[in-house]
């Protein structure tokens, strides 16, 4: 099949987030089960610094934004057997530093929807399956529907949510800039909503993990599109992203201290254990190491460990290090813990790729209680490294980790049910009682490690919907 992939941002031309992750796997994978591929992204300034010769140059054309005409330029690399489409426009990609924050964000991507469909007209709608991804595609499907070019009515479209909370709300002021037709599936709450119209528009609505899916019909998940979803339910599921084991692999990972696989995890474990305690100067013993990747926001679900962590340090029952970045009151609060607990804690606030991956190596068990969760990658990435995942059941969490039963021994994490502390305390006391039954703690470790969440698990499902649509 022909398929074409719109999105914001993929690795690794450039990434804010998880979508960049997708876009920069899930294309690939396809390719290699022989499907013909592209992938369309905007021209950023990061794209352009990183890759800018390699770039040529296969079409120009405009687009129209409100009473101008605006240029668009589609330039193109081959990228491991996919192509690789840039739309080019300076003013409105070429020289901003971000992705996305700036104050004409709708009248950007609408302008980039537009330019998508110009370029679905130039190749004559040469592809079966256009699959769009989150609000700053949401448009593109509604265009579709409105253009007269009988080359793209056979065109079937798929729209991924990868986080609903991001929805491309917009005031009405904007309608004159996107050039298309009013009609109220661009609106909801009285604002444009490009999220919105793709769930209206689009022929099949995905999102990235079965419970996800589930959750997102709930008004608790659904942040106003619940109704819209449950209307959608049969052309609505839910496919678990996968993850990239070319990358996140603990036996070629050259940021780690020392490679390690199934055959001599015991050894490669403690290894990196060792060099995560130096590297954070905290002292060694023989208690869990908790760690946290992760940015640092109420919806990751840290506010829950106020009142109940400082207990498990003082009774020098755990150690706790943390790498992220985020709110104020919780960098604060982590800040308070290390300074307290200097031996017990460590802190970095920011990105570090070399400290993210020691952490998924060294720590025994690795933090998620987030109060949602779309997918989720770092519970599958410390699967991976042989790091229990202790997670709030919950979006991808539930879907990807088998809460450990004492009783029959089976599952690979730690799992909690309601968004409390007190839960999340029953679950640290639980890692705490498997980190002391080191038989078993040392079974649910390899389990992990045996675990496959491969992005081909993922394209096959993703194949049967293509074909489904294509039928």
């Amino acid at each position: 099949m022909k398929i074409m992939f719109i999105g914001s941002e993929a690795t690794p031309f450039s990434k804010t987030g998880g979508l960049a992750d997708v876009l920069g796997s899930l294309p690939y994978a396809l390719h290699q089960m022989g499907h013909d591929i592209t992938i369309v992204l905007p021209k950023h300034k990061v794209t352009k610094d990183k890759f800018e010769e390699k770039l040529t140059v296969e079409h120009t054309t405009t687009v129209p934004v409100k009473d101008k005409k605006e240029f668009v330029g589609y330039e193109i690399l081959l990228h491991h057997g996919v192509k690789v489409v840039f739309v080019d426009n300076e003013y409105y990609f070429g020289y901003r530093e971000n992705l996305y924050g700036d104050y004409d964000d709708g009248e950007r991507y609408g302008y980039f929807s537009q330019a998508v469909v110009r370029y679905l007209k130039y190749i004559k709608g040469d592809i079966d399956i256009l699959h769009l991804n989150d609000w700053q595609t949401g448009l593109i499907p509604y265009l579709l529907q409105c253009t007269k070019n009988s080359a793209l009515n056979h065109i079937k479209t798929v729209f991924t949510i990868h986080n609903i909370a991001y929805q491309g709300r917009f005031d009405k002021a904007l309608m004159p800039y996107l050039n298309v037709p009013y009609s109220d599936i661009l609106e909801f709450d009285d604002t444009l909503n490009f999220l919105k119209t793709g769930i209206v528009s689009a022929d099949w609505i995905t999102t990235v993990s079965k419970s996800y899916a589930e959750e997102l019909t709930y008004a608790y998940f659904g942040y106003g599109m619940e109704d819209l979803l449950k209307e959608r339910q049969n052309t609505f599921i839910g496919i678990m992203n996968g993850i990239n084991y070319d990358e996140f692999s603990p036996n070629k990972d050259s940021y780690i201290a020392f490679n390690y696989g199934i055959h001599n995890y015991l050894k490669g474990k403690e290894k990196n254990r060792q060099a995560l305690l130096k590297m954070f100067h905290i002292e060694a013993g023989g208690i869990p190491i908790i760690g946290i990747v992760s940015r640092l926001a109420e919806q990751k679900g840290f506010n829950l460990l106020r009142d109940i962590i400082e207990d498990y340090l003082e009774k020098d029952r755990l150690k706790l290090i943390v790498l992220g970045s985020g709110d104020d009151d919780l960098e604060g609060y982590f800040d308070h813990l290390k300074q307290r607990f200097h031996d017990h804690v460590g802190v970095y606030f920011g990105y570090h790729e070399k400290m993210a991956r020691q952490i998924y190596a060294g720590a025994d068990f690795f933090l998620m209680p987030s109060r949602y969760e779309p997918c989720g990658l770092s519970q599958l990435i410390s699967l991976k490294y042989g790091t229990i995942p202790i997670i709030r059941q919950t979006g991808g969490l539930k879907d990807s980790i088998e809460p450990y039963n004492r009783y029959t021994h089976k599952g690979s994490g730690i799992g909690f049910l309601n968004f409390s502390k007190e839960d999340l305390k029953r679950a640290l006391d639980e890692a705490v009682k498997l980190y002391q039954n080191q038989t078993a703690f040392k079974q649910v470790k390899k389990r992990g490690m045996q675990a496959d969440f491969s992005w081909q698990q993922s394209a096959l499902q993703y194949e049967k919907l293509y074909q489904k649509l294509g039928d």
